[in-house]
């Protein structure tokens, strides 16, 4: 029986990738990429910067970009179960964005996999936020300064901003208007900065300064006042 492994790709440079997930995704002949349907895995992408991809069978797997719980949960199911016909004979490598523990479409489908008796190994990578916080060259926090990491929409989300400490926003993008209101009332925005797409060829850093269009992958960092430094 095959081993399931996690690999983290990093947020979108192949040289942010560690030596540990480039060897295993060597050694797997099969390549589990998730996606949105219809569309390219970036994940896929970002490996294929690192190994070369053109000898090994890649299993796509389709997630719907939905909060309908029903939806999502028959889609994971049915990745485990493609997962666990290529495990009966064979490893298998499920790419993911970012770090394999946040947030990350493997988390579920692990699990699915875990309970039909395989085993699960997971590789941990770079995160998003913290590629960020070296692209602008800052610190995300010093000394005993706590950390909170916060996907925008979660619950008392205002409430949390007001806490002490620095703050990282994930999955802002299309809200980034609704953030810059809530960093405004909170006296936060003028030392708050994001990225969007880190690590890839169209990143993009910029001051949190006025709401505008951002894509998906923009993560938003606002340091405690003790560290905070406004220029870019």
């Amino acid at each position: 029986m095959g081993i399931l492994y996690g690999i983290s790709t990093g947020p979108g440079d192949p040289e942010l990738m560690t030596v540990r997930a480039v060897r295993i995704l060597e050694r797997c002949t099969v390549i589990a990429a998730p996606q949105k349907p219809g569309t390219e895995s970036l994940a896929l992408r970002i490996a294929g910067g690192t190994v070369n991809l053109r000898k090994k069978q890649v299993l796509a797997l389709d997630f719907p970009m939905t909060k309908d719980a029903a939806v999502l949960a028959a889609a994971e199911q049915k990745a485990a179960a493609a997962l666990c016909e290529v495990l009966r004979t064979a490893d298998a490598a499920f790419l993911c964005l970012g770090d394999i523990s946040l947030y990350a479409t493997y988390s579920p489908v692990a699990a699915l996999v875990r309970e039909a008796g395989f085993e699960v190994v997971q590789i941990p990578g770079v995160m998003s936020f913290s590629a960020a916080a070296a692209l602008a060259g800052k610190a995300l926090v010093t000394g005993d300064t706590p950390l909170q990491v916060l996907p925008f929409g979660c619950e008392g989300l205002a409430e949390r901003l007001r806490l002490p400490g620095a703050k990282v926003i994930l999955k802002c993008g299309a809200h980034l208007p609704e953030l810059v209101r809530l960093l405004e009332e909170t006296g936060q925005l003028s030392h708050a900065y994001a990225v969007e797409n880190c690590g890839l060829p169209e990143e993009r850093l910029f001051p949190v300064v006025q709401p505008e269009r951002c894509g998906y992958f923009t993560t938003v960092i606002v340091p405690a006042k003790e560290d905070a430094d406004v220029s870019l």
